[in-house]
């Protein structure tokens, strides 16, 4: 049977040649021989044959400074070029070049691409994780407590949004709990000496928890308030809460998390200004501080509960509660959260208890503690 597509005949194109090696380009007829397997390429002035390139290896890619036109070239040889301006002359050439538009991938390519893929997301890895809370560190001393306390402000705003409310009406004030609110932070604030005085508030939210945010604020959710048994448990945690202020860990929070978000607005595009705020602000609510800045809360908190001359067996009992109700993080998952487990801190809490013999000044009265309890009703 005959073949049904037999070679075509022998055809010349119109073309410009480049060398590769000099900047000048010649006028050339490349001769296309299918039955031969070959484009000669021939300079029209002197009929000298300048290079014979299998069709095999031709390759084509559009120039986009070339107009219309396409360059072909030879694949794995020389930076020689030909330049054919003519649709017509290129469609003629692509009819007898079979691999024209095969992309041949170099032998280690794809062991190249993975081992450089690698080393770039070790690179991304030890910025994020070392670079970033390392630098975070130095800015923050950098930054004076004035621009400091606005950026708290700022902060404390997205939150109340993302709680609910806004405009200060999501935090809770009454004369009698704002009155026994100031009575237990005066406790602490009377052994302190912070850069910023300490602004305590309640907001209405049913979350147990309880967060500090840069320049000396700390809110106190009002389900952390519902579910105290005692003002000591809200005490201690309020002492943890100054822990963080007095080290200024919200504000190293808020510089490591706004610089993530700039390299994921690199990695994966645009990041809006509000879109940090927002981020910055879940990062602060949930206290998603490192293991050793939570730590040194508590260590903080024990020695200034023992100041103020309260027991921090209380604070012992709050972490058993969660514990029991919310569960607890065990074994080896413990050292891949951010906080050191219940069942520790509320034993390294009666360890560092002061008030062993149950004999102190309670941090409010009945009625006091009645009416902080009750500031968000």
């Amino acid at each position: 049977m005959a073949d049904p597509t037999p070679p075509l005949p022998a055809f010349a194109v119109a073309a410009r040649y480049f060398d590769g090696q000099s900047a000048g380009a010649r006028v050339v007829r490349g001769v296309a021989e299918q039955l031969k397997g070959r484009l000669q390429i021939i300079d029209e002035e002197s009929g000298r044959l300048l290079a014979e390139w299998p069709l095999e290896d031709l390759r084509m890619i559009r120039d986009p400074g070339f107009g219309d036109g396409i360059v072909f070239f030879r694949e794995g040889h020389d930076e020689a070029r030909l330049n054919i301006a003519s649709a017509q002359d290129a469609a003629a050439l692509e009819a007898v070049a079979p691999n024209l538009r095969r992309v041949e991938v170099a032998r280690g390519t794809w062991r190249k691409v993975l081992v450089w893929s690698g080393g770039a997301v070790a690179a991304l890895l030890l910025l994020l994780f070392v670079i970033l809370p390392t630098l975070s560190d130095r800015l923050a001393a950098l930054i004076d407590p004035e621009q400091e306390e606005a950026i708290g402000l700022t902060v404390l705003g997205q939150v109340e949004r993302m709680l609910g409310s806004h405009n200060g009406s999501g935090f809770c004030s009454t004369a009698a709990g704002d009155a026994a609110l100031a009575r237990m932070t005066e406790r602490f604030t009377q052994h302190l000496d912070l850069a910023y005085p300490l602004k305590v508030k309640v907001i209405r939210n049913p979350m147990v928890n309880a967060f500090a945010a840069p320049g000396g604020h700390v809110v106190i959710v009002s389900g952390l308030l519902d579910k105290a048994d005692t003002p000591e448990e809200v005490a201690g945690v309020l002492a943890h809460e100054i822990g963080h202020v007095a080290n200024r860990d919200p504000l190293r929070l808020t510089l490591r998390t706004a610089g993530t978000a700039g390299i994921i607005a690199m990695v994966l595009g645009d990041f809006a200004g509000g879109a940090v705020v927002v981020l910055v602000s879940e990062q602060i609510m949930q206290a998603s501080y490192t293991r050793d800045a939570e730590a040194g809360a508590d260590a903080f908190a024990h020695e200034l509960l023992g100041r103020a001359e309260l027991p921090s067996a209380d604070m012992a009992r709050f972490f058993e509660k969660l514990r029991d109700r919310y569960g607890d993080v065990d074994g080896a998952m413990e050292y891949l959260a951010s906080h050191p487990n219940l069942a520790g801190r509320a034993i390294a809490a009666r360890e560092a208890d002061t008030q062993t013999d149950g004999a102190f000044e309670p941090v409010l009265t009945d009625a006091e503690w009645d009416a902080l309890k009750a500031i968000c009703k």
